[in-house]
């Protein structure tokens, strides 16, 4: 469902990249990939505001901060903007994946924001599996 709403996307995007960015051209998450590349490439040929950076969680600069440069950097803050997040991982009863943290920052700029169906929910992943043991993201 997420590579199907990236693939729709023709907007402003920003973009954070963690740990698991990297397995955006593997096989497996492969259409992911070319889907987000194929995002921020309309954007840039529609003249919309693009930005990708890297923001992980282990790492001194997470995806807190990566969301608090683009807050700044956009001018998001009192901008009229209304912000739309997708991504991994959304955890809407812990609220403690790495949508949830970029919520927080936007919640406390006073940026209104909405969270996507597409996100991916780390309960939804975990039933998804069945009897499959999924490794738990860092970001």
């Amino acid at each position: 469902m997420l590579a199907e709403d990236l693939d729709d996307w023709t907007g402003p995007i920003a973009v954070i990249d963690g740990e698991l960015s990297a397995e955006l051209r593997q096989r497996s998450y492969r259409d992911l990939g070319t889907a987000l590349e194929g995002a921020l490439e309309r954007a840039a040929e529609g003249g919309h505001r693009f930005l990708r950076m890297r923001g992980d969680n282990e790492e001194e600069f997470d995806q807190a901060a990566a969301a608090e440069a683009i807050v700044a950097g956009l001018q998001l803050a009192g901008g009229g903007w209304r912000v739309e997040l997708t991504g991994a991982w959304f955890d809407p009863e812990r609220r403690d994946g790495c949508v949830n943290s970029v919520a927080q920052v936007l919640e406390g700029a006073g940026v209104p924001y909405l969270i996507r169906d597409s996100a991916i929910g780390l309960l939804d992943a975990a039933a998804s599996a069945d009897a499959e043991e999924l490794p738990v993201p860092s970001a």
